[in-house]
């Protein structure tokens, strides 16, 4: 009884050890998954000090529609002009305009970043943490939007398009959204005319956290939960590649999940994130 007695004393002295031995600087490196609010991540972590660990990663969001609204475009010149050219030359038209056309569109949320983040443990043997660091978006992914708006219209309005065209020999007439002063052309995509919003951050962005987890298991495995923010200064609105210049112009035309998502990402200039994360220490 003694013997195991002492055996359990040793060993739990020799855990203890090694709990505070994992927060030695730059003795362990462990690597994780990570899957959130921002979308999926890989990351690689190293303490510096008892009390800090970096990590440097790299994340990204899978292309998924999030919901759907319709964009409204005023075709009601367009339906005169097939009523006019029927009435002076007699041609008929197989499609026809209505007095409004919608495009279909769905609304996505992506972020691709490279990151650099610290960790600091109050208590080193704990698991409480607080979190902050830098999100860096590269020139290769810069064109990619944090929130993107893209739809289709209906097969009869852009075939309806096309015969006006062809019947007229006036390419001049086109389907457009109107935002403010300023018309922006649906353009051919797949044999139906597309529209495309895109609202994009500046290339760095800033974070702050906090969780409960070690980014270095006591074990070979660990899991963190972490709350945070990221935070950007500048957020620009394209459409159709040309620069918007009010951004509620567009919001007031939009359905209220997409209204209420492009107002909050104008006015309030940070993304709220959580983050689950599975570590593994690799040595």
């Amino acid at each position: 009884m003694r013997r195991l007695f002492a055996t359990i004393i040793t060993a739990g002295m020799a855990f203890s050890v090694f709990a505070q031995n994992n927060m030695e600087g730059f003795s362990h490196l462990s690597v994780g998954a990570e899957v959130g609010l921002h979308g999926l991540g890989v990351e690689v972590a190293m303490p510096i000090s008892r009390h800090l660990v970096v990590k440097a990663g790299y994340n990204w969001a899978p292309s998924k529609d999030l919901f759907s609204t319709d964009l409204s475009l005023d075709t009601k010149s367009l339906r005169q002009a097939q009523e006019q050219h029927s009435y002076d030359t007699g041609e008929q038209f197989q499609h026809k305009f209505d007095d409004e056309a919608l495009i279909s569109a769905g609304l996505q949320i992506g972020l691709t970043n490279y990151k650099v983040m610290f960790n600091w443990y109050p208590f080193y043997w704990g698991r409480l943490y607080f979190a902050g660091g830098v999100y860096y978006t590269p020139d290769n992914h810069r064109d990619d939007p944090f929130i993107r708006l893209s739809g289709l219209t209906s097969d009869n309005d852009w075939a309806a398009l096309m015969e006006l065209r062809e019947k007229t020999g006036n390419n001049d007439y086109e389907m457009a959204l109107e935002i403010g002063d300023e018309k922006y052309a649906v353009i051919e995509k797949d044999g139906s005319g597309y529209m495309q919003a895109d609202f994009k951050m500046d290339p760095i962005k800033y974070y702050a956290g906090v969780g409960l987890g070690r980014c270095i298991p006591d074990y070979f495995l660990g899991l963190q939960l972490e709350l945070g923010a990221m935070i950007y200064q500048n957020g620009t609105l394209y459409c159709q590649d040309k620069e918007v210049g009010s951004i509620m112009d567009v919001a007031q035309g939009l359905g209220n999940d997409a209204k209420e998502i492009i107002e909050y990402a104008e006015r309030y200039h940070v993304y709220p994130q959580m983050t689950l994360r599975l570590s593994f220490r690799m040595f």
